[in-house]
């Protein structure tokens, strides 16, 4: 599929016409690529299925996995050296930036893909600078990370279509050191949005990689994202909620935080197998792995323990494990 015809064709994902549409309006001009990256998350110790005797890493090493949901990049190459951003989550903002020289003062949301594209620049690739329109559908107050897929995304996108005017593109394990070199970031999850395969757990190492395998040994292991709704405060808009201990008490990030803690009890109560956070700290969301025959249970649990707690029913989103990122036109 072509990236000039992607907004008119009726059969694409609406997000990538959507995507295209809001590039070719503010940009006047087509995209040339459109890249899309799977959310990541860290894996609980009790879903890792062991391996073979003697093989991987030792039992208790990080494990990853991508999501089905996607960050995405439009892109088009410039030739003067300029960063043009925008961004479909803040449609009012855009950014003119420099990738060489002194570095310029970048809107929050522009901040980490404009410090990984003056990373590639100054490691040869890409300094003739892009037009990049960003989507991140998912809020962050979902609890799924999502720097490191808009990290990747946009370093894909960027180095794509600058090779395609001559040179080589940094391979993937390049493009991973490149990151972890130019921005501080979970090097596990960016792992799994460049290499992961779709249903297998990918090792912090890179290279090891595991089926996802229900603790039965089913194949269908019943992922699910429990996330706090938002409430009527600024905590809602917050990606991360505050540990309890440390909040006042009887605010909503304590009644959020007593929430989600009521629900994961009440969820494993329900049948559900574990719970775990799907990044390095404690958010909005818990990721729950459940039975198949339990996930009514389990969804009629957690809402009834929210309610207990005074707040609105928790999403319950669906997770499935899904290969790495990828050119959609």
């Amino acid at each position: 599929m072509s990236a000039v015809d992607l907004a008119r064709r009726t059969t694409a994902d609406p997000l990538l016409r959507l995507l295209s549409h809001g590039f070719s309006t503010g940009f006047h001009r087509p995209p040339d690529a459109v890249w899309r990256a799977p959310y990541a998350f860290r894996v609980s110790a009790p879903a890792v299925p062991p391996g073979p005797p003697g093989t991987g890493p030792a039992p208790g090493a990080d494990w990853f996995a991508a999501a089905g949901h996607y960050v995405d990049v439009a892109v088009a190459p410039r030739a003067d050296g300029m960063l043009r951003c925008a961004s479909l989550n803040h449609p009012a903002e855009t950014a003119e930036l420099p990738l060489t020289g002194p570095a310029a003062r970048a809107p929050a949301w522009a901040a980490r893909p404009y410090a990984v594209l003056r990373g590639l620049a100054a490691a040869g690739c890409g300094r003739g600078g892009a037009d990049l329109q960003l989507n991140a559908p998912l809020p962050e107050a979902v609890g799924l990370p999502v720097a490191e897929p808009l990290e990747c995304a946009v370093a894909l996108a960027v180095s794509g279509v600058h090779a395609g005017r001559g040179g080589d593109p940094p391979t993937r394990p390049q493009l991973a050191r490149l990151l972890g070199s130019a921005v501080p970031g979970d090097d596990g999850l960016r792992r799994a949005v460049l290499f992961a395969r779709a249903g297998h757990l990918l090792a912090a190492d890179g290279r090891t990689q595991l089926p996802l395998r229900a603790p039965d040994g089913a194949a269908d292991a019943g992922l699910l994202l429990l996330t706090a709704r938002p409430t009527a405060t600024r905590d809602a808009d917050s990606g991360d909620a505050t540990p309890a201990t440390t909040a006042t008490p009887d605010t909503p990030t304590t009644r959020t935080a007593t929430g989600l803690a009521t629900a994961v009890s009440a969820a494993l109560r329900a049948g559900a197998w574990s719970a775990w956070w799907p990044g390095t700290r404690p958010g909005r969301g818990v990721l729950l792995l459940v039975p198949p025959d339990r996930r009514a249970a389990v969804r009629t649990a957690t809402a009834e323990a929210f309610r207990s707690c005074d707040l609105p029913v928790p999403r319950l989103l669906r997770i499935n494990v899904v290969d790495a990122a990828r050119r959609e036109a």
